[in-house]
């Protein structure tokens, strides 16, 4: 990442009232560059390949830091542990599918389903401040694995 990223990070830290320190920006910069959903622990594995100088405990609360400020979104996959992604503001939302087998995501964007979930919201006299959708099932490849000649027949 260049210098002006780096600086616009620092600028986006101190707009939230956050301390721009290295472990922060390092933090943003890795989600900033990755469609990935780590949890804590990968995302301190991962900092800790790029930088020595973080531990677990400060991972933990600069995430929790960031999710308050909505610097980075928490998600639930249902898998007992918590994911993180940077957050991409209300203009940029988009959904997830989830492997069961696996555990890839796929994020997704459908303007008729975000259109639907907001007639219905007005059909019930309901005002959304947010949503999440996750549609949780078995991805191509592991379909194929798990049934290869339900494959071969749809081809």
């Amino acid at each position: 990442m260049t210098a002006t990223a780096n600086k616009d990070l620092k600028a986006t830290l101190r707009e939230h009232e956050l301390k721009a320190t290295s472990q922060r920006i390092a933090l943003l910069k890795l989600l900033d560059g990755t469609h990935e959903h780590f949890d804590a622990e990968e995302i301190y594995l991962e900092l800790k390949k790029r930088q020595k100088n973080v531990s677990r405990a400060t991972v933990y609360r600069s995430l929790e830091a960031l999710v308050e400020q909505d610097l980075v979104t928490k998600l639930d996959f249902g898998e007992g542990r918590m994911r993180y992604e940077r957050h991409q503001g209300d203009d940029e939302h988009h959904d997830h599918l989830i492997c069961e087998q696996c555990g890839k995501v796929i994020e997704f964007f459908n303007l008729e389903i975000e259109a639907q979930q907001l007639a219905i919201c007005e059909e019930h006299d309901f005002t959304p401040s947010t949503h999440t959708m996750h549609i949780f099932g078995t991805c191509s490849e592991c379909e194929q694995k798990i049934n290869p000649k339900l494959i071969d027949v749809q081809l």
